[in-house]
């Protein structure tokens, strides 16, 4: 008989998330019996959930807010990336229940990007945010080769934060107004343009108070690449308002489809088809 494996995802509120979905669709692709589970689990009822997710058998869980950092000191070892961001959103439980702690956020991006025929490698970057999701994709796109880096975020502290944790005197931080992120388009050359922060997520500020029309867009090479972290909405207003301006645009499914990806693969040992994964990308658009 085949095994059947389990997965869950952990974090408060998970109602929303997609996951299951989406992780269906690389079973079916791989051949696998699975089923994945959403939990709602503040830090509380963290230890009291991982015990329970070791005694049902569970394969691996992933990680959401408010969770990520949480969940480092409940695992047995963490990868290279987890450890230098003190972050972890896929857990692998293997032989003996040894907790095995990754983060596929950041190459999770990076191959959203690829996919859609876009190299990182000599490109100059501007990263909007720096919470959680902007740290790790910072560090892929360093890992990636980007040529030049600039990160502007709202709230001082953590940018301060994430400029004491790479310590890079290539890579620029700032504060996201009007005036730096002009700047820092026409003084970089900018190649590439992330949005890695909850502007434009369904129930956060749509757009800035100081651009609410993303004008700055304008501003950007005509062969220059919008990208997205927001899936919800999946046409977010700065998406659309670079796509209206003839610029190329990749929205945030790309960025959760791949990290599940990567932990799919994790746990299972199995290649999702590319296939599979456009057809996870086209029912998700259909929700």
């Amino acid at each position: 008989m085949a095994k059947k494996y389990k997965f869950a995802l952990l974090g408060t509120p998970v109602e929303h998330s997609l996951s299951p979905e989406i992780h269906k669709i690389f079973a079916e692709g791989c051949g696998l019996d699975i089923e994945y589970i959403k939990i709602d689990t503040g830090k509380s009822k963290l230890k009291e959930t991982i015990e329970y997710l070791k005694r049902e058998n569970f394969s691996g869980f992933n990680c959401t807010m408010p969770l990520k950092e949480e969940i480092i000191k409940y695992t047995d070892r963490i990868s290279q990336q987890s450890g230098f961001l003190n972050s972890c959103n896929t857990v692998k439980i293997g032989e003996n229940k040894i907790l095995n702690g990754y983060t596929t956020d950041g190459n999770g991006m990076i191959a959203g990007i690829k996919y859609n025929g876009i190299e990182i490698a000599g490109k100059n970057v501007l990263v909007i945010g720096a919470g959680g999701t902007a740290k790790s994709v910072l560090l892929s796109l360093t890992e990636n080769g980007a040529n030049s880096l600039a990160v502007l975020n709202r709230s001082k502290e953590n940018l301060d934060n994430m400029r004491d944790l790479f310590d890079d005197p290539v890579t620029h931080f700032n504060l996201l107004n009007l005036e730096n992120i002009k700047n820092y388009i026409k003084m970089c050359g900018i190649d590439i343009l992330i949005n890695a922060s909850s502007l434009g997520m369904k129930g956060f500020d749509e757009s800035p108070a100081f651009d609410p029309e993303y004008n700055f867009l304008s501003l950007l090479k005509k062969n220059a690449v919008v990208v997205d972290s927001v899936y919800n909405p999946l046409e977010t207003k700065l998406l659309k308002t670079a796509k209206n301006l003839g610029l190329k645009t990749i929205d945030g499914f790309w960025m959760l489809v791949y990290q599940g990806v990567f932990a799919f693969e994790i746990w299972t040992g199995k290649t999702v088809p590319d296939e599979y994964i456009e057809k996870a990308h086209a029912v998700i658009k259909r929700l």
